[in-house]
């Protein structure tokens, strides 16, 4: 029955071993000091515990204990005991800290050489202790601790069912696998400042070679001004566009210092061109007109006088009339281009008025075209 029970209690503690453990097995060589129960008839005795532990999260541990013990006895001889016993380890806070104490309770068995009987007993025990660390990586750790024994020996004393022993063990406590000390990761750098553009060229302030720009002026990419850029004269008048007051002057007409057309200032074109015999313009026509368009829209108080010429081949009524028709379809055209038809006036010159020698095919196509004449700045 006694051995029933101890293999039943040995169970018991050992069913926390199956358990996962989240810390390190570890394992402890301690002195021992036994006060033995009084009915022994011994004096106190010493000996030595090794335990190997398991724990099981950061609150329990079971743990197997080795011991071997030799007690003084009446008769100037020496009484053994030889065991084993698992126990459960109960730390109220946590192992993770400096100082950690615990309580314990456990069973086991143990064989005793003594004057008598020498037989194998049973017993429960129950105590406390506390661990100090002694590294800081936890791998070393003093040990101390003390438990009272109840031994199922109901044969040293008659009507006596068990024993009562106590046992102090002091010594280190070594960890197999210590948790490594915590890594502090060092702070992330500050982030980098933000790039600064003190005068507001877009250019931050680190690349700007020419720092305080006044604000508006076009730089270039390290910062620095840009030239300003060459005067142009887009409608070729020869005023500049920055003073010129009537832009889109047409070509070759005469201005004053504003780049606006005098009066009586003229222009003759001589690709204003017509289908044979007739007072359509092509396409080429169309495409000079438009120039003319674009200065009279930049000049919106000046008047035209246009003016039909022909060479001298053909009737003379006839030629007149059809200056008169290719001066009107100019007029038209003008018209349909956005300029008010009262600022434009056509006129038919026929052959009256030559440029060059109407005997020639040169001459004859200098005589053969329109001119423009300011009648009105």
């Amino acid at each position: 029955m006694k051995m029933k029970l101890m293999a039943a209690a040995l169970l018991a503690a050992a069913a926390p071993l199956s358990m996962a453990a989240n810390d390190s097995p570890y394992y402890a060589v301690q002195g021992t000091y036994i006060d033995a129960d009084n009915l022994r008839n011994n004096k106190e005795g010493y000996g030595a515990t090794v335990t190997f532990g398991l724990p099981v999260g950061q609150y329990l541990a079971s743990e197997l204990n080795l011991f071997a013990l030799r007690m003084n006895n009446d008769t100037n001889s020496f009484d053994k005991q030889l065991g084993a016993g698992l126990d459960i380890a109960l730390y109220p806070f946590t192992r993770n800290q400096v100082f950690a104490p615990f309580l314990s309770i456990g069973s086991g068995a143990q064989y005793e050489d003594r004057n008598g009987p020498q037989r194998g007993y049973t017993f429960v025990n129950a105590g406390g202790g506390f661990l100090l660390d002694l590294t800081a990586d936890r791998k070393v750790a003093l040990r101390v601790d003390a438990k009272r024994y109840r031994v199922h020996d109901n044969e040293l004393i008659p009507g006596q069912k068990q024993l009562w022993d106590t046992r102090i063990n002091a010594g280190l406590q070594f960890a197999f696998n210590a948790d490594p000390a915590p890594v502090v990761a060092p702070p992330p750098p500050p982030p980098p400042p933000a790039p600064v553009d003190s005068d507001g060229d877009g250019v931050v302030d680190g690349v700007d070679q020419c720092p305080n720009t006044p604000p508006g002026v076009q730089v270039n990419s390290v910062g620095c001004p840009l030239p300003p850029p060459a005067p142009v004269d887009t409608d070729g008048d020869g005023v500049l566009d920055p003073v010129d007051a009537c832009p889109g002057t047409p070509l070759g007409l005469k201005v004053d210092e504003r780049g606006c057309a005098v009066k009586e200032a003229k222009i003759t074109l001589r690709d204003i061109n017509f289908e044979f015999n007739k007072a359509t313009l092509t396409s080429e026509a169309k495409g000079s007109l438009d120039k003319v368009a674009a200065g009279l829209r930049g000049q919106p108080t000046m008047s035209l006088l246009i003016e039909g010429h022909t060479d001298s081949v053909g009737a003379d009524t006839y030629n007149l009339k059809l200056s008169k028709q290719r001066a009107e379809s100019a007029r038209a055209y003008l018209i349909e281009s956005g300029i008010e038809g009262g600022r434009l006036t056509a006129a038919g010159m026929g052959e009256s008025q030559p440029v060059g020698s109407n005997k020639t095919a040169d001459g004859r196509a200098e005589n053969r075209r329109v001119e423009f004449k300011v009648t009105k700045q």
